[in-house]
């Protein structure tokens, strides 16, 4: 539910008007590793715009399902987790209830810029064409090394 909000959300920080003002600053790090110190490292319009994100998605999910606090808890736990392993060196993935997570994704956005705009699962970006695989930048297997 939250990347349905923030996934455009952070498409409209891309674009040149506010990423020069706004998001420029936390896409300074093209391989962020420290984990909450990069993802936290946002301009403070992005983090109200992220936060506002967050809110509308847990009510919007209270409201519709009735949710007990327990589970709004969990959930700013793993929020918070997720957030973190998205700016680490770690290779995460795992697949829950069809959907499939892996930080492979986010850091892709980091070093392309222009794709994977959602923070956790890329169905979004994948239904708006903006989704693309990762590419650890080494050659092709049985590619010819040319000199």
């Amino acid at each position: 539910m939250l990347d349905l909000f923030y996934a455009p959300a952070h498409y409209v920080m891309h674009l040149p008007r506010f990423y020069a003002l706004v998001h420029k600053h936390h896409h300074r790090q093209h391989f962020p590793v420290r984990g909450y110190l990069d993802a936290g490292n946002e301009h403070p319009v992005e983090h109200l715009i992220g936060t506002s994100c967050t809110w509308i998605a847990v009510l919007s999910a209270v409201h519709t399902t009735g949710a007990h606090a327990a589970t709004i808890f969990l959930f700013f736990n793993a929020h918070a987790a997720l957030a973190m392993l998205n700016h680490s060196p770690y290779d995460v993935k795992f697949g829950l209830l069809g959907f499939s997570y892996s930080v492979r994704a986010h850091e892709m956005h980091h070093r392309k810029f222009t794709a994977n705009y959602a923070q956790y699962f890329m169905l979004f970006d994948r239904l708006a064409s903006t989704f693309i695989e990762y590419d650890d930048g080494a050659p092709p297997r049985g590619a010819k090394k040319m000199d």
